[in-house]
């Protein structure tokens, strides 16, 4: 297990991930990654991607789409107490 030295970076601390670690994790420069502690430990993980609408609604047309959530919610009446 390799170690590294923590370092400063401005007023933060920083750690340099080995070659050997980076590609072992398949990370490339620029990627985003998260990191968090749970008790002691550091967990880094990589960022999830935002999913653009195209590829959140990838598969069903606008019609199909719209069949399958028709009844999804019920919206009660409007205001004026009168249903449509």
């Amino acid at each position: 297990m390799p170690r590294i030295i923590v370092g400063k970076w401005g007023k933060d601390l920083a750690i340099r991930l080995p070659g050997k670690i980076a590609k072992a994790a398949g990370l490339r420069e620029g990627e985003h990654v998260d990191i968090e502690t749970r008790g002691r430990e550091i967990v880094i993980s990589r960022t999830i991607p935002p999913l653009s609408i195209e590829e959140m609604f990838r598969g069903k047309s606008p019609a199909e789409w719209r069949r399958a959530y028709a009844g999804a919610y019920d919206w009660d009446a409007d205001e004026t107490g009168v249903d449509q």
